[in-house]
């Protein structure tokens, strides 16, 4: 179970503060009876956790608090997922569009390369000016950057 992650709860959320005791939605109402004698046991019983168990022995309450939980299995969900990747792997589509492009004859084709115009570039314009990083530095300036440990 997941819990909706824009749950607002009046204090701590009840599963989550009675999770160190064991406590799941998986529970049985009949259990949540018997989660105090194990929360006295392992001296857990505060003020927090006391709430939290009252929360979830009234039916209601319990019955809110589970609202907001998503039942999602994580494993079945990725092989689900899997699964249908390699069903669209197996057997790719194409769209209409790439179906008609791919089914055009060659001589279609040939005749459109005819009626295409020839392009033709101009000439590129001269380069002017400085260079943008101006010239590169002479060797001397180089040598003196470096330094070696002598």
């Amino acid at each position: 179970m997941i819990q909706d992650p824009l749950t607002v709860w009046n204090g701590p959320y009840p599963y989550d503060a009675l999770a160190p005791a064991g406590v799941t939605p998986a529970y049985s109402h009949a259990q949540m009876a018997e989660v105090s004698f194990t929360l006295m046991t392992r001296r857990m019983m505060n003020p927090r956790t006391q709430k939290a168990w009252n929360e979830l022995r009234d039916l209601q309450r319990r019955l809110l608090a589970d609202f907001l939980l998503y039942d999602v299995d994580a494993a079945e969900e990725i092989a689900d997922a899997r699964a249908e990747l390699a069903r669209e792997f197996a057997a790719p589509t194409e769209t209409p569009e790439a179906v008609r492009a791919l089914a055009m004859p060659v001589e279609a084709l040939t005749e459109l390369t005819g009626e295409l115009a020839e392009v033709v570039l101009d000439s590129a314009p001269p380069v002017s000016g400085q260079p943008l990083f101006g010239v590169f530095p002479p060797p001397s300036l180089i040598d003196s950057l470096i330094e070696f440990d002598r």
